[in-house]
């Protein structure tokens, strides 16, 4: 920052400071040479040539130069107010300034300036951004620097490919939408569909116990509301009362529901509860949701947001960047969950989303279960509706 105003300087360096902008200090020989030049200015950052610079406006080019030059620095804010919107100051401050960033053409130059709309704006016409506020300067400035990390990245994954996406054309039931998912690669843990009580005995026996239970119907999609939802059911007896209690709580909450039967699953363990979902927006369209699952969505609504699609760099991105993901990476002595895994499911979620079009509405998978690492990540329920 070059400035007429030491009060000016307190302000950018706070503003600064809450937005995470460096300031870094002149090499100390430039400050000295500052100083014999004139000996009252503040040579560190924000540089101060006082109210001199009304006086000897010339003092601005080998003060901005040696900041550029020697100091380093990618961008200049330069506060003038009034001072640099006077008749007699703004044409030759103007032509200082441009010949500046001739030689200088790849920095960014901001100004502070207050004054009559026509003087600004000729400001303006000459290639300068200008602000009447320094605080919004401040982060005008902190805001191109990150565009400009965004834009000097590495290219980005490209999403997956998923295929055609058939929609069914009602709201399908859970064990219909994980089929739909795990034909764009989206795993769940191994389930039956089962239309009586035996047929959910020989799943169980199949899978192995424990098991969990849920009602299947395309009426019920939030099944835990209702007490649709049994856990470590541990034999064979077990799976006969939880069908039946399973289709009598059905029928009791919802009396006009569409029964189908019972969803029987693995039951996992070891994993840490994620969310991942998907919601369209009116202006956006399909936008991605990951966070941590359970009761962490609900209280602390720990979540991050990304526009679909895009690849599993970015979704590995979007797992890291969420305040609760040392649970995910292995803090105090926990086993570091499979995040691999989690974003190859996120990333394709995106895809799914794209390919599905406009009549998907959105998708909820709570929770995906993050195993350990290299033991995968499952989809543990998952409602998908329809427009």
């Amino acid at each position: 920052m070059i400035t007429v105003s030491g009060g000016a300087g307190v302000i950018v360096s706070d503003a600064a400071e809450d937005l995470g902008l460096p300031m870094p200090e002149m090499p100390a020989a430039v400050q000295q040479r500052m100083l014999e030049m004139l000996p009252i200015c503040a040579p560190r950052n924000p540089v101060d040539t006082t109210a001199q610079f009304i006086n000897d406006p010339s003092l601005i080019t080998p003060f901005t130069e040696a900041m550029l030059a020697e100091g380093g620095y990618t961008s200049v804010l330069g506060f003038f107010s009034y001072a640099g919107s006077t008749p007699e100051v703004a044409p030759l401050l103007r032509g200082l300034l441009s010949k500046v960033r001739e030689r200088f053409p790849d920095r960014l130059y901001v100004l502070v300036l207050r004054g009559p709309r026509d003087v600004l704006d000729s400001y303006e016409a000459a290639g300068f951004t200008v602000f009447e506020d320094p605080n919004r300067a401040v982060t005008a400035i902190a805001a191109m620097g990150r565009f400009g990390k965004a834009f000097a990245g590495r290219a980005l994954a490209p999403a997956p490919e998923v295929g055609t996406v058939a929609l069914p054309k009602q709201t399908p039931t859970e064990a219909q939408a994980k089929r739909l998912l795990a034909d764009a690669g989206i795993p769940s843990a191994p389930e039956r569909a089962c239309a009586d009580a035996e047929a959910a005995v020989a799943a169980a026996r199949e899978i192995g116990f424990p098991v969990v239970m849920k009602i299947l119907s395309p009426d019920i999609l939030h099944k835990s509301e209702i007490g649709g939802v049994l856990l470590n059911v541990c034999d064979e007896q077990a799976v006969r009362a939880g069908f039946a209690t399973l289709l009598d709580r059905a029928r009791t909450a919802v009396p006009t529901a569409r029964i189908d039967g019972v969803l029987v699953a693995r039951q996992l363990s070891g994993g840490v509860e994620c969310i991942m979902g998907i919601q369209r927006d009116p202006t956006f369209g399909p936008v991605a949701m990951f966070g941590l699952g359970g009761v962490f969505v609900e209280i602390l609504k720990d979540v991050v947001f990304h526009r679909c699609p895009f690849g599993e760099d970015v979704a590995e991105q979007m797992i890291r960047s969420i305040k609760g993901a040392p649970l995910l990476l292995g803090a105090r002595g926990r086993p570091v969950a499979d995040v691999p895994a989690l974003a190859r499911t996120l990333s394709r979620l995106s895809s799914f989303a794209v390919a599905a079009g406009p009549r998907l509405q959105s998708i909820d998978l709570n929770p995906v279960l993050a195993m350990p690492e290299g033991q995968g990540a499952y989809a543990a329920d998952a409602v998908i509706d329809l427009g």
